[in-house]
């Protein structure tokens, strides 16, 4: 899933400034990098995504005469 190189692109998004200066404010205090932090995020609803997807395909195939 992850790229090397040249393969990045900018994500802009609008956020409230409460909300971004408050998990400005987590990273700093925990040591963490928030951009490294959001795309985190990113990659673990992926990640859930598919695992959900292959568990359900796993559950029908098990109810299934």
């Amino acid at each position: 899933m992850p790229t090397k190189g040249g393969d990045k692109i900018q994500f802009n998004i609008r956020v409230d400034r409460t909300v971004l200066d408050q998990f400005r404010d987590y990273c700093r205090r925990n040591g963490l990098d928030p951009h490294g932090q959001i795309v985190l995020f990113m990659r673990r609803v992926l990640e859930m995504e598919f695992d959900f997807q292959e568990r359900l395909w796993s559950a029908l195939k098990e109810e299934s005469p």
